[in-house]
């Protein structure tokens, strides 16, 4: 039954191995914390996980045994809060605590463990510690660093790791998507079949990725005062909000200058946006290696200077001029 429900599972066989392994043996860890890039699979297997210790039930519809944990909207603004709250952990707890419904497992999956408050996390512990009967907690997070050390340390890490590219497009076709869709696809996700998919089966995704490539690119080949322009209208006046859409900037940046770079040096095949190849080579063109690299470097840099709470306008600005 296991093998069955992860066959539409993209890579991550290691992964999948040690699950079956668990789930054929009886021995299912009572807490697993899934650590992996946005869109790399982490979902996708948790539900599959889920639905085979269920028996192939419709679990989130009609299970009361399954408890699914996110961070809450907030009433006024409608904007997702920053953190999952002590007392949504603590509600979980009580659940947890009681009787099955069914009689077999119950089962909870926490979205974003990263954003667990410091008093949710440690709401959370005792729980990690002793579960009571068939108890399963599911805690999914970009990074082991993310989360608190007492938590990741009682739980069993599986660490999703990108897709090899081949692997990707072959899942993609066999999924019954065109051989080229899903070259293109695969290239654009880097390693990530969530991405990949979305890109293939949501079209405003396909748009926004062109739009963002485009605009990025106009960015790059402006004068440095017009640079300076167009960072402050593309950037939002809220604080929380202005740091997560420079993080998306300068990963759309990252992408834009390895195919610059990619292309400079012989390996346009290593390219990520496809559609793009000669605008990202004329653009290469005018710059040189040395500071491609540099100007890579400094990205990946300024993604941990605001997650640092460095100023993020300020942040791209010293990037861009780099240029």
């Amino acid at each position: 039954m296991s093998s069955l429900l992860f066959k539409d599972v993209i890579g991550h066989e290691s992964i999948l191995s040690v699950l079956n392994k668990m789930i054929d043996s009886g021995n299912v860890s009572h807490a697993f914390l899934f650590v992996g890039q946005h869109k790399v699979g982490k979902t996708h297997v948790a539900n599959r996980l889920i639905q085979t210790l269920f028996g192939n039930q419709l679990f989130r519809e009609a299970n009361p045994d399954f408890m699914e944990i996110t961070r809450l909207s907030d009433e006024k603004t409608g904007k997702r809060k920053t953190n999952i709250s002590v007392e949504q952990i603590r509600d979980l707890c009580e659940r947890l605590s009681m009787s099955a419904f069914n009689g077999g497992w119950k089962i909870a999956f926490v979205h974003d463990a990263d954003k667990l408050s410091i008093g949710a996390s440690n709401a959370l512990l005792k729980t990690l510690e002793e579960p009571k009967g068939k108890t399963l907690l599911i805690l999914r997070a970009p990074s082991i660093e993310s989360v608190l050390p007492t938590i990741a340390s009682r739980c069993q890490i599986l660490r999703f790791h990108s897709v090899e590219r081949e692997t990707l497009i072959r899942g993609l076709i066999k999924k019954g998507f065109d051989s080229n869709d899903a070259r293109f696809a695969s290239a654009f996700a880097l390693g990530r079949p969530g991405a990949a998919i979305r890109y293939l089966t949501k079209s405003e995704d396909r748009a926004e990725a062109d739009i963002a490539v485009s605009l990025a690119l106009e960015l790059f080949n402006a004068s440095i005062p017009k640079r300076i322009s167009l960072i402050a209208k593309r950037l939002p006046k809220e604080d929380q909000n202005k740091r997560e859409v420079a993080d998306m900037l300068l990963k759309q940046w990252q992408g834009i200058l390895r195919d610059a770079l990619f292309q400079k040096i012989g390996c346009g095949n290593l390219v990520i946006h496809e559609k793009h190849k000669k605008e990202t080579a004329l653009f290469g063109q005018l710059i040189d290696k040395h500071t491609l690299l540099e100007t890579l470097s400094r990205t990946e840099d300024g993604r941990v200077a605001i997650r640092n709470n460095t100023n993020p306008q300020l942040t791209l600005e010293h990037i861009i001029l780099s240029l």
